[in-house]
């Protein structure tokens, strides 16, 4: 059955399958030579270590929208649609957010960029299409 929802479900997918080619990537990081950071007192690894916390923190919060999307309905409330947006901002903001001050804080790539942009706009998308199904079941639309 088509309904708004299932249409938000599908675009949170898509945006999730793009993601997860630069989850991919990240992933690909740990263990990799080329991203150690020599001068750092920790050792030269630990770089890893924060790719590996951002790839565990990644898994969670796709978990959560997947949760919140395919769950049941009484898990879809305005609170818990509020979370989702921050969660989605707390995932896909960092992506742009420090480019303006440090220019080393962006995609390496034009084609990780065009990825990030699809995988954001995809996911948020899929929650305002998806609001009306997060309002309290009196309130509730199609």
């Amino acid at each position: 059955m088509i309904s708004r929802l299932n249409i938000a479900r599908s675009s949170l997918l898509i945006g999730l399958l793009i993601g997860l080619v630069s989850w991919k990537e990240s992933v690909g990081h740990i263990g990799n030579a080329n991203f150690l950071v020599p001068a750092y007192p920790l050792g030269p690894s630990h770089a890893w270590y924060h790719v590996f916390r951002e790839v565990c923190g990644d898994v969670a919060k796709m978990a959560v929208f997947l949760l919140l999307f395919f769950g049941s309905d009484r898990w879809r409330t305005p609170v818990a649609w509020s979370i989702c947006l921050i969660l989605m901002l707390g995932y896909y903001a960092p992506f742009w957010i420090g480019e303006p001050f440090l220019p080393a804080l962006t995609a390496p790539i034009p084609i990780a960029g065009a990825a990030h942009v699809a995988m954001a706009v995809f996911a948020f998308l899929a929650l305002g299409l998806a609001r009306p199904s997060f309002l309290l079941p009196e309130r509730k639309t199609s």
